[in-house]
């Protein structure tokens, strides 16, 4: 499908490719992975996303579609206007003032585990498992602005404005709408992230926290947003971020939204060592608005799955840590698999079903180690 896209979107990935075929050296922020140097396109290490539950600002990972704007903390400004009854112009100041939220959610980018698919899509950055982390985020719900401001009857969509723009001629801002649904229900509008100021790389002063849904949907450096009776024809919204397959017209695929169930081992580590005996197995597991009702591990190549345990804090929208033991009484090479079903009954596939950008890939998770 990449010839079915315009020049410029074909162009956007390659602007400036990290050096080597992988990218697999951490030249940026420690212990993130740089897969692009500019937009940044940084990946945390599984090793670094192990340590904790609330994933460090300075550790998590990165996802521009443009360079990051200079935007001015003191002239800022947030917009809401269209299908409103009174249009709104808030400085960060009386953003501060107005009724505040604070939530933990994960955020993961759509093409996370691209790189790991058995059909690798050769379109978008390669990925591999660590495009995902867990944060606390504080600000204002969008709800209280949007009833501040009065929906009109007739509206059904929210425009998400964006301030980055790309480098390139002819290339549209970029842009998210989601249903006002969904808008009402839980989306923050976060200034403050683990405690501290949101940091401009992650979209500071101000970007969306779409809870359940994948990354793009949580657009950085808001500065304006729509409120619609349909949802925005930008090309990020009516081609981009859809699981289109091969014959497939872009405008009829299906949409990216929620985030489907999957889990991650953090421990033990892909090509670790361990040693003789009960080994400990750790990781997260995470999903959309059904949440994670249960983790699988096995040791035997998935003939056989036991339940693991989950461990430490647990909050709606977030990750939650799980824990196990396997037997590995036996020197040489081991491995262990990780599956998570979610609140619908929806599980891990073994593979999951290729698209022509990657998006989505929830297949099982495995690691390989070694037994000393």
């Amino acid at each position: 499908m990449a010839s079915a896209l315009p020049r410029w979107a074909r162009a956007l990935p390659r602007l400036a490719p990290a050096d080597g075929a992988d990218a697999a050296t951490a030249r940026g922020p420690a212990e993130l992975i740089v897969r692009n140097d500019w937009p940044e396109h940084y990946e945390t290490t599984v090793q670094a996303l192990g340590r904790s539950w609330i994933t460090r600002t300075d550790r998590f990972f990165v996802r521009s579609h443009f360079p990051v704007p200079e935007l001015d903390a003191g002239s800022y400004r947030l917009d809401v206007s269209g299908l409103v009854r009174t249009p709104l112009s808030l400085t960060l100041a009386e953003l501060h003032a107005a009724p505040q939220a604070a939530a933990t959610h994960t955020l993961e980018c759509a093409g996370n585990g691209r790189g790991l698919f058995r059909l690798a899509s050769t379109s978008g950055t390669q990925w591999e498992r660590g495009a995902v982390g867990n944060a606390s985020w504080r600000g204002v719900p969008l709800s209280a602005l949007l009833e501040r401001a009065g929906v009109e009857p007739e509206a059904k969509h929210v425009w998400l404005e964006a301030a980055d723009r790309a480098p390139l001629p002819d290339v549209p801002p970029f842009l998210r709408s989601i249903p006002l649904e969904k808008a009402l229900a839980d989306v923050l509008l976060a200034h403050t992230m683990n405690g501290a100021p949101l940091p401009k790389l992650h979209g500071g002063p101000l970007r969306a926290v779409v809870p359940g849904w994948y990354g793009m949907a949580s657009t950085k450096w808001v500065t304006r947003i729509r409120v619609e009776a349909a949802p925005s024809d930008n090309h990020f919204i009516a081609r981009g971020y859809r699981y289109v397959h091969p014959g497939e017209d872009p405008t009829k695929a299906a949409p990216l939204q929620e985030m489907k169930v999957k889990s991650l081992i953090t421990l033990p580590l892909e090509g670790g060592t361990a040693r003789r005996g009960r080994v400990g197995v750790q990781g997260f597991a995470w999903a959309g608005a059904a949440g994670v009702e249960r983790v699988e591990f096995s040791s035997d190549e998935g003939r056989r799955w036991s339940a693991a345990r989950f461990v430490g804090e647990t909050s709606p929208g977030a990750w939650r840590r799980w824990s196990a033991e396997i037997d590995a009484s036996a020197p040489g090479r081991a491995s262990v698999m990780a599956r998570a079903t979610d609140g619908r009954g929806a599980t891990q596939p073994l593979e999951a079903e290729p698209n022509a950008s990657g998006y989505g890939n929830n297949s099982i998770d495995r690691v390989s180690f070694r037994v000393a």
